[in-house]
């Protein structure tokens, strides 16, 4: 018999099962490995040798380890729960943090463990094509979906493929990257006015999915540096138009702090990490070409409230874990 998870109490007090895990869990392992990628990018530009690059990567792993410990125990125990997860109109696109995960932590151990950083290379990019087919078709056939369903986070199973040429070009033929490439450049554009129109005339999103508003960042940002490893210029008109986007991006993030800091700790607070770790990888693999030191500047900015916000996410998701609030039904 398939178990199920405990009904709620009678006495009010709240439902925790592990069939309540979020698997956006991932997105702390994702974080992690972006902000060590930036890391190493800043050593690259300023010339410096620090050693946060490889610490952060070695954490990351470590808690993509636990969350796929976790997360496995919860497809073995309730498979229901975590299929019913998949299928959800707002949570399936969080799916898409696995493979993710695992291709941003391959960019982290490129310059440390190569084996290694192939492993899960080709581990998450095989993932990446299947989730990205999967969740894709759960948008267009499921007849729940509706126009407030859509939010931020639908961008990543679309930029997780913008992601995957920035190891793949070190452990996989050019026409792969290419077709990542390809499919993560096509359908960040196609998604964004979708996106955008949930934004602007369907309401006020709601304040647990809030945080989520920071991976408007992310596109651009990864879509210049994976458009340089394959081929293109930091002087390209492209590479150009893209990093002002990411300026801009980061610009309006920053307009919303205010308000985005009272927003209620949940784990979609790690959607901050990624999308200014990028834009922080970015601005300093541009710099190190021959951009502004304003572009160096802002970067450091992004990189300064990434690392921030890793600690500070950090203990906040002990503290979570802790008092059980991660298996706590919603």
């Amino acid at each position: 018999m398939t178990a199920t998870p405990a009904a709620a109490s009678s006495t009010g007090t709240p439902d925790r099962s592990l069939a309540h895990l979020p698997v956006g869990v991932f997105a702390v392992a994702m974080g992690i490995g972006g902000t060590a990628v930036a890391w190493f990018r800043a050593d690259a530009a300023f010339g410096a040798s620090l050693p946060v690059n490889d610490a952060l990567a070695w954490l990351g792993l470590a808690v993509l380890a636990a969350a796929l410990v976790a997360y496995g125990a919860k497809l073995v125990r309730f498979p229901r729960a975590a299929l019913a997860e998949w299928q959800h109109p707002v949570k399936a696109a969080f799916v898409a943090t696995v493979a993710v995960s695992m291709m941003v932590l391959a960019i982290a151990f490129l310059p440390i463990l190569e084996p290694l950083s192939a492993a899960l290379w080709w581990v998450g990019a095989s993932l990446q094509f299947v989730i990205t087919v999967l969740v894709m078709r759960t948008w267009i056939a499921d007849a729940r979906i509706q126009a407030v369903h859509v939010h931020p986070a639908w961008f990543i199973p679309i930029v997780g493929n913008l992601v995957a040429p920035l190891a793949g070009v070190e452990h996989a033929p050019v026409e792969i990257n290419w077709y990542f490439y390809g499919v993560g450049a096509l359908f960040w554009l196609g998604l964004l006015p979708v996106v955008l129109n949930r934004l602007f005339v369907e309401g006020v999103i709601p304040p647990r999915l809030a945080p989520t508003l920071a991976i408007l960042v992310a596109p651009p940002a990864v879509a210049v540096l994976s458009w340089v490893r394959l081929g293109g210029s930091w002087d390209d008109p492209l590479a150009y138009m893209l990093l002002g986007v990411v300026i801009f991006q980061l610009a309006l993030l920053a307009s919303q702090a205010n308000a985005l800091r009272r927003v209620p700790f949940a784990v979609s607070a790690w959607a901050y990490t990624f999308p200014l770790a990028a834009a922080a990888s970015a601005l300093f693999a541009a710099y190190e070409h021959g951009a502004t030191a304003f572009a160096a500047w802002v970067g450091v900015a992004a990189l300064a409230t990434a690392t921030v916000l890793v600690v500070g996410l950090g203990w906040r998701t002990g503290v979570a874990i802790a008092r059980g609030e991660l298996t706590r039904a919603e």
